[in-house]
């Protein structure tokens, strides 16, 4: 049987989305080019072909990652309905991914992808803090938070409550698609009750 050939550019995305998952799965301890080149279906020196190193690796699955994390960040609407649909993406992000949600809110990811990693993560976080305090500011503009309630607090409780989605899924604590969705549903019910009026 003939030897398929993958374009360079189908392959860098096939390693990225493999390095990807085997961060999901099989978490920092377990990111080797070894499982990478497994789940691709190649030899290891195959990886060095199309990256440079096992850093620039990391990089590739961590621009697959702010895809995806980035994507409720373009949601239109009142402010209430855009902390929702954020909200409600990220808990089911990393409330599904296992080691991603712990990832993301952790240093291990910096660790891996060095100082340019580093800078991603705190753009990331920027953009993501930046997007929320928006938004909190137009409801409390709008007098829709509690009274006496700061948008930046309010930030951080949105924040710890994604925090508990991404501890619980890495521990290992599976649920159904369906019971995540009724978690998520109750958490945000929630949120609005306590910070929303």
């Amino acid at each position: 049987m003939a030897r398929q050939y993958e374009s360079n550019e189908t392959r860098k995305q096939q390693i990225a989305e493999a390095a990807l998952q085997v961060l999901v799965h099989d978490g920092v301890g377990g990111f080797t080019t070894r499982a990478i080149a497994a789940r691709v279906g190649v030899t290891d020196g195959t990886l060095f072909r199309h990256f440079r190193d096992k850093q620039a690796i990391v990089l590739a699955a961590m621009d697959l990652l702010e895809q995806e994390l980035l994507i409720d960040l373009a949601v239109e609407g009142e402010a209430i309905d855009r902390l929702e649909a954020m909200f409600r993406h990220r808990a089911a992000f990393v409330g599904s991914n296992g080691s991603v949600g712990r990832l993301i809110f952790s240093e291990q990811l910096v660790h891996l992808a060095g100082d340019e990693g580093r800078s991603r993560v705190a753009a990331w976080r920027g953009r993501s803090v930046k997007f929320m305090l928006a938004a909190l500011m137009e409801a409390h503009e709008a007098g829709r938070t509690r009274e006496g309630t700061v948008p930046a607090a309010l930030a951080q409780i949105i924040q710890g409550v994604l925090l508990t989605f991404a501890l619980r899924a890495n521990i290992g604590d599976p649920e159904s698609p369906e019971d995540l969705d009724a978690r998520i549903d109750r958490a945000w019910a929630t949120l609005h009750l306590l910070l929303f009026t």
